[in-house]
């Protein structure tokens, strides 16, 4: 019987993980963050990044084929930016595009506050580089922590 009851209880718990694993976008039961990745928020991240897109489109800057994205990927070289945007896309997506945007991020050597940030529009047919733009982002400020447990007045 106590057989029956252990296997009971490890069968709902593998089915309770395995549900919020595949309904919670951001449930990790062990991610693979390391220590020394940034307490930055992706959404915060991801609205700098937007942000900082609008004034290059502002300036002319953006190249004419960009509204004709159809995919976009991320690759991290940098350790104060990791893995923080890998499911959210910062543009707009054509549907009916040929280009793939590549986003990479790098450290700026002696700076903590600043990123350098490479877009790279590719032909997705020939996997050929049309254009790239680098820009050097101010990194958004680390959310606070709120203390819940507030002292008994």
């Amino acid at each position: 019987m106590l057989r029956i009851l252990v296997a009971g209880v490890f069968i709902v718990g593998a089915a309770v993980l395995g549900w919020l694993s595949l309904t919670q976008e951001d449930f990790c039961l062990v991610c693979d963050k390391q220590s020394d990745s940034s307490s930055l928020n992706p959404n915060t991240m991801q609205g700098a990044l937007i942000k900082d897109l609008k004034l290059a489109a502002q300036n002319k800057e953006l190249p004419d084929m960009w509204n004709q994205i159809l995919e976009v990927r991320y690759v991290y070289h940098s350790k104060k930016i990791q893995k923080s945007l890998d499911k959210s896309p910062i543009v707009g997506i054509n549907k009916k595009g040929n280009k793939r945007l590549v986003v990479e991020f790098f450290d700026e050597p002696g700076s903590q506050e600043f990123v350098l940030v490479r877009y790279s529009l590719l032909d997705i047919a020939s996997s050929n580089t049309v254009a790239e733009i680098n820009r050097r982002l101010k990194l958004p400020a680390p959310a606070v922590l709120q203390n819940t447990m507030q002292p008994k007045k």
